[in-house]
């Protein structure tokens, strides 16, 4: 087997509005660092025996594949990607397993997040979670929430921090995404009041406390990384807000929102309601990393 030296962005294309906009930012990220592009369409084998008996044929699926990837590679070929850094695939299986398994040899996966109807959007689109939640490279998450703008033109990029063991690595992965872009950095920590009929009140002097005590953590932290990356400007943000409601409401001004999954021996268990959320209604695309 030969060994693969440039950069694979694999990019999951199911022929939707979403999947193509998956597409686009792939593309984007191969024209911006080098790497090849492999667009991939899962045919979902569960299809094959559809409701009420039907069956479908596999060589129909396949085509229907096919098809949608070459609508995916024009759209590639009309950014400028040349034709010999594009491949395609039609591969059976769940689009969830399959896309995890590829991020095992990919360095960046990049999914739509098409939710076509209110069950579907009530679990944030299947395909998008289980491979969140199995991936073993950074996903990439575009959903129709996603502002239109090519990456790179708000020259904003945020990270939503959690002040645990993993906040290093994923404010390398902030800071690192906006060296690239030539943006600044913004990175935005939560405290969520106290909220319920049992729950201990705050005063709103004790709540500035926990806002002063966390952004003081969170700045000691942030120095040491910054370091590294002398030439991006940070600022950091503490607010004592519900998480989604924080990062949610500055997704629309960033190119990239940088956001880091537990590990879980359980698949899709890592991915808690906050990740869901944001996966659901966040206004930019989602770099989600390990």
């Amino acid at each position: 087997m030969t060994e693969r030296i440039s950069p694979l962005v694999v990019v999951g294309v199911d022929g939707s509005d979403d999947g193509l906009r998956a597409v686009r930012f792939g593309a984007g990220t191969v024209l911006r660092y080098g790497g090849e592009l492999l667009l991939v369409n899962a045919v979902d084998d569960t299809l094959m025996a559809g409701a009420w008996g039907v069956v479908y044929d596999p060589e129909v699926l396949q085509s229907a594949g096919a098809t949608a990837n070459e609508q995916a590679k024009d759209v590639a070929l009309g950014m400028g990607v040349t034709e010999d850094r594009i491949r395609t695939e039609v591969v059976m299986g769940s689009p969830g397993g399959v896309m995890s398994r590829l991020s095992e040899v990919a360095d960046l996966v990049v999914v739509g997040r098409r939710a076509a109807s209110g069950l579907e959007r009530m679990f944030v689109g299947s395909t998008s979670v289980a491979v969140v939640a199995n991936a073993s490279c950074p996903v990439v998450v575009i959903s129709a929430a996603a502002h239109p703008d090519p990456v790179g033109q708000k020259g904003v990029v945020g990270v939503g921090l959690q002040t645990d063991p993993g906040s290093e690595a994923l404010l390398e992965a902030g800071f690192l995404q906006a060296e690239r872009l030539g943006s600044r950095l913004e990175i935005i920590h939560a405290i969520q009041p106290p909220v319920g009929l049992f729950a201990r009140k705050l005063s709103p002097t004790q709540l500035d406390e926990q806002v002063r005590f966390a952004k003081g953590g969170i700045e000691a932290i942030a120095a040491t990384v910054a370091a590294k990356h002398p030439q991006v400007a940070y600022e950091v943000s503490v607010a004592a807000d519900s998480p989604i409601n924080e990062l949610v409401s500055r997704s629309a001004g960033y190119d990239l929102l940088v956001l880091g999954v537990g590990q879980s021996h359980i698949p899709g268990f890592s991915l808690g309601g906050l990740m869901r959320g944001l996966m659901a209604h966040a206004e930019c695309p989602l770099l989600i990393t390990r």
